[in-house]
């Protein structure tokens, strides 16, 4: 993987001014600046996702949790959510949850590290022991689509695809 660090020793700027370079700040020199970013795109330097997401910058990537993911409603929703969050310029992360809400948890508080931008909940449990009860404290958007076992053929997948698409206009 290719570093700042690397950048730095290959080009001869320090990793302060690689990186100022690398995210077009304007107080370093302009033949400086293009040196540096003619040669990352010449390496085909890509940000780490990870150091951005610590940086605040979005991460372009929504968790998806669902109980099973072999059940065949899901399957279909989600083929469904890949569609549209493409569409947005997102990605999916999945979770399994087995519809154990412990697992949830583990999940939200997993993802709450600025990992990704928002999850998406699909359980059988109340919407709002999730949401107050165990997702954390909050710094990602969650929604949550309950769903009862015996009421999982009647879920409306262009329903689903509303909560997503509203979910994914609501990320700042």
């Amino acid at each position: 993987m290719i570093t700042l660090k690397k950048i730095s020793h290959l080009t001869g700027f320090s990793i302060s001014t690689v990186s100022k370079a690398l995210n077009d700040k304007d107080d370093i020199n302009h033949d400086t600046k293009k040196i540096i970013q003619d040669y990352a795109c010449k390496i085909n330097y890509k940000p780490n996702k990870n150091a951005l997401a610590l940086r605040g910058c979005k991460s372009y990537i929504v968790a998806v949790i669902v109980p099973k993911i072999n059940d065949s409603i899901y399957s279909d929703i989600l083929c469904e959510l890949e569609l549209s969050a493409t569409k947005f310029g997102y990605r999916i992360m999945l979770f399994q949850s087995f519809e154990e809400i412990n697992k949830v948890t583990e999940y939200l508080y997993d993802v709450n590290d600025g990992s990704v931008d928002a999850a998406i909940v699909f359980s059988a449990f109340d919407e709002k022991i999730i949401r107050y009860k165990h997702a954390p404290n909050k710094n990602i958007p969650v929604a949550c689509i309950q769903i009862q076992k015996e009421e999982s053929d009647k879920v409306s997948k262009t329903y689903c695809l509303s909560i997503f698409e509203n979910l994914l206009k609501n990320i700042k």
